[in-house]
């Protein structure tokens, strides 16, 4: 049985049903509970061998830092196999251990027995570490790490020691992704059974490095034990939505896209947002702007149709031919913008709301009936009227409520973007920390329009999109991350739709 994979499960669930259903995942898979303590052991102490073969360290030095629950007991057990694997181990126990109980404590003692070293204090120079595991806290853990703790991981996070961390990283939910103050920065996280919604999204994600995933023979079973919380769709599943053209296809059948926004001096936003729209496939892209930006949005994409909008009943034609509209970039929050906001308030076609729009909706919640709203976490704090702190970190429960609100698929962006509708979530494993660069979110507008207007089902294809954008910044990133701009994804973003 190979112990751990890159390649991860398409489901997550929340850390809860992962500990309330393990113990009948191993019943019906024909194990134990302290079986698959000594295999989740042994899954990350594989790793960690594997890794010290990768790098030519022999004999490396590894600090295992451990708790007082379950977490521990893998700790224990991945320190006693790299130990008897001829690397130097020690434990710094950060707990006392005699609150180790059950398969934890025998873990701990077997570890002992044979030879290894626990210490209440920091062993050595964590430089001097090449290696450290952290086997502190598990999947039950929430609030904030205590002060010792946040201790130890901030000179862990100083050192340059390589960092593992054993399921989740400690001081990460692993079902609402809050992180604690100086949560543990892992550089690989190997996690067991299922995979954590908690660890995907948010800040949690960078908490996690690469996650690998050892089901420890239990993961069928559990699976069919539970239901997931969300999916976390692969690129295979991703790509069977791509739209597949007729040999006889014309442009009419590919939609027609109408971009409203680009306010007087701003007419980047809706530029980035109609490029995007005509490279990820639609058949004709219209753009409604304020009359002094019509030159600046054309010149140098003479495909697109740009018109100067003055007022509203100039937009009634426009909107009359649209197949979709997508509101909002760069619109700006004057009284022309309104204006053209609420002339979309008798729109039937499907309506994509971004950036400015949101907050124009945040302002008049019940004027327009979205399809799609793409908010950032600001954005959508202000869709709900909520300023409060604890809803900062809820990724998911925001995601919810603004759905819930607005009656449209919510794209909560951010790193491990949330799809939220129609009784699904999707959370995206595309993206890059190089996508935080201005634009970024115009273009993600374009190429849910685009799909939409190419009739892939609305669900699917607001997924597609916002993995299509992650991943055209993945490739665009290698030629440098920093100075990533989002006109840089345009090329990429027509190869991989191609």
């Amino acid at each position: 049985m190979k112990q751990f994979s890159a390649n991860l499960p398409q489901k997550a669930y929340t850390a809860h049903q992962v500990r309330d259903n393990e113990a009948l995942a191993a019943e019906q898979s024909g194990t134990t509970l302290s079986q698959l303590m000594q295999r989740a052991g042994s899954a990350v102490a594989a790793y960690v061998q594997s890794y010290c073969q990768s790098q030519e360290l022999d004999g490396a030095y590894t600090v295992v830092l451990c708790g007082k629950g379950n977490n521990a007991g893998d700790g224990y057990i991945a320190a006693k196999i790299l130990k008897e694997l001829g690397l130097r181990v020690v434990v710094w126990s950060l707990f006392d251990p005699s609150l180790l109980k059950g398969d934890a404590q025998d873990a701990f003692n077997a570890f002992v027995d044979f030879g290894g070293e626990v210490t209440r204090k920091c062993p050595l120079d964590l430089d001097e570490a090449a290696i450290t595991i952290d086997a502190v806290f598990g999947g039950g853990f929430r609030g904030q790490l205590p002060e010792a703790v946040q201790s130890a991981f901030d000179s862990i996070e100083n050192a340059s020691t390589y960092k593992v961390s054993v399921d989740i990283p400690s001081g990460v939910n692993g079902t609402t992704s809050e992180v604690s103050d100086n949560a543990f920065q892992a550089d690989v996280t190997v996690t067991f059974i299922a995979l954590k919604q908690g660890m995907l999204t948010g800040q949690a994600r960078g908490c996690c490095g690469q996650i690998l995933f050892a089901g420890l023979g239990v993961a069928k079973a559990f699976s069919k034990l539970v239901a997931g919380t969300s999916s976390f769709s692969s690129e295979v599943q991703h790509f069977r939505s791509i739209p597949v053209r007729a040999f006889d296809s014309y442009k009419h059948q590919l939609g027609h896209v109408l971009l409203i926004g680009g306010g007087k001096g701003m007419a980047g936003a809706i530029r980035l947002a109609a490029e995007a729209c005509l490279r990820s496939g639609a058949g004709l892209v219209s753009v409604a702007t304020h009359p002094d930006n019509v030159g600046a949005v054309l010149q140098g994409r003479y495909e697109l149709m740009v018109h100067g909008v003055e007022t509203a009943p100039h937009l009634h034609a426009l909107l009359d031919k649209a197949t979709i509209v997508v509101l909002g970039p760069g619109l700006g929050l004057d009284a022309w913008a309104k204006e053209l906001f609420f002339a979309c308030s008798e729109v039937t076609c499907p309506l994509v709301i971004d950036a400015d729009g949101l907050t124009l909706l945040a302002q008049n919640p019940q004027a327009l009936k979205a399809t799609v709203v793409t908010p950032h976490l600001g954005e959508a704090k202000r869709l709900l009227d909520r300023n409060d702190v604890e809803y900062v970190h809820h990724r998911f429960e925001l995601a919810e409520k603004v759905y819930q609100t607005t009656k449209a698929i919510t794209v909560l962006k951010g790193p491990g973007t949330i799809i939220q509708g129609y009784e699904r979530r999707n959370i995206n494993r595309s993206g890059t920390p190089a996508m935080a660069s201005a634009g970024m979110g115009d273009v993600l507008s374009g190429i849910i329009a685009a799909l939409l207007a190419q009739q892939v089902p609305t669900f699917a294809a607001v997924c597609l999109a916002v993995y299509i954008h992650g991943l055209a910044a993945e490739e665009a990133a290698k030629d440098g991350a920093l100075g990533l701009v989002a006109s840089d994804l345009f090329s990429h973003i027509r190869r991989i739709l191609g």
